[in-house]
């Protein structure tokens, strides 16, 4: 029988739900977790599709429309996610969505729809695509002891500084909203980035309930390193962070990876995710040493007539003025202004 596409309905919920939990592409944002984070910090404009054969569900989009005075409008799936697109059990299912996906682009006068997937979905191999990203992911040990020789030789000597100094601690705790959001718009400051605002953490917060959890760094006493770590079936997936002038000098971020780890086997996890980074940053570098191998990433494209592949990212000379903007800010205007521009962001 033929597949046909639906929007979804609080009827169709249930099976969307035990498709992305079971499927082997579904991710944290294709749940539908993420769809709430996002109504309810930006009150977004989300269009989820169910792909149904014989009444069974063969494929899921999540799609949200994204209207910018800076950025034109686009489609993106999903907005705040590293991961996204069409999840599909089969060509048929996959294209069909991605003729859904189509319309939506026409309706709302988007020049594209960004598909952020992991792998191209069976069928859509040749959609246009961006090789920008990079995903970092690799299996944990049985034993959180043996994390450590995971990790290479140099990032392991810096992990040791760290845990040689009476002053340094590691907590894995509640979310402290402020402590965490200040280390978080440090960050975003010096890369001369928006930030993001503190709803968006409180959110997360409480809709992922004991699946996002917070491991910080504290010298002294004092936060000077953290990082939003969310779970994902048997994955730890560190998401949000954020790194005060003092991380630096006394090896916090390679430590609070390492503790992350730790945790994560700890609590009967088996892989460890360290999100994207675009190729040639400092991030992405980082990784590398952390013994993470990148795996590029498929962020594939559909296209309004003529419309060319877009160039939002930070690597964009376009940018350059909106980021010493957000450097010299105070940070009270660098919130309030990170916060109207991230809604308005197809990020």
């Amino acid at each position: 029988m033929s597949v046909v596409v639906k929007p979804l309905t609080p009827e169709l919920e249930a099976g969307w739900t035990s498709f992305v939990t079971s499927h082997a592409s579904g991710t944290l944002f294709h749940a539908l977790e993420w769809r709430d984070l996002l109504l309810q910090t930006f009150r977004h404009e989300a269009r989820y599709y169910v792909a149904l054969r014989d009444d069974s569900v063969v494929g899921v989009l999540p799609l949200v429309a994204i209207r910018s005075i800076f950025f034109g409008r686009s489609v993106i799936s999903v907005p705040f996610g590293v991961y996204g697109g069409i999840v599909a059990d089969d060509s048929e299912a996959a294209h069909a969505l991605a003729g859904e996906a189509r319309e939506l682009l026409m309706d709302v006068g988007a020049a594209y729809v960004e598909l952020r997937h992991v792998t191209a979905p069976p069928g859509l191999e040749d959609l246009p695509k961006k090789d920008l990203y990079c995903t970092f992911a690799k299996d944990l040990p049985d034993d959180p002891t043996d994390v450590l020789g995971t990790i290479p030789r140099k990032a392991r000597a810096e992990v040791r500084k760290a845990r040689k100094r009476d002053d340094v601690t590691t907590e894995v705790a509640e979310l402290d909203l402020r402590e965490f959001h200040d280390l978080f718009a440090q960050n975003k400051r010096k890369l001369g980035s928006p930030v993001f605002p503190k709803s968006l953490f409180m959110n997360l917060n409480r809709i992922l309930g004991d699946r996002c959890t917070v491991l910080t760094v504290r010298l002294d006493g004092r936060a000077v390193a953290a990082v939003m770590n969310f779970v994902w079936r048997d994955t730890l997936m560190a998401y949000y962070s954020g790194a005060g002038d003092e991380a630096n000098r006394i090896s916090a971020n390679n430590l609070m990876y390492a503790a992350s780890m730790e945790w994560a086997v700890e609590q009967g996890l088996k892989q460890f995710d360290f999100g994207r980074s675009r190729m040639g940053t400092g991030a992405f570098a980082f990784k590398k040493n952390m013994g993470f191998e990148p795996v590029p990433l498929d962020y594939q494209f559909l296209l309004a007539d003529g419309a060319p592949l877009p160039e939002i990212n930070a690597s964009n000379p376009r940018y350059d003025m909106a980021k010493k903007l957000f450097r010299i800010l105070p940070t009270f205007a660098a919130e309030k202004l990170g916060s109207f521009v991230a809604k308005r962001m197809p990020v």
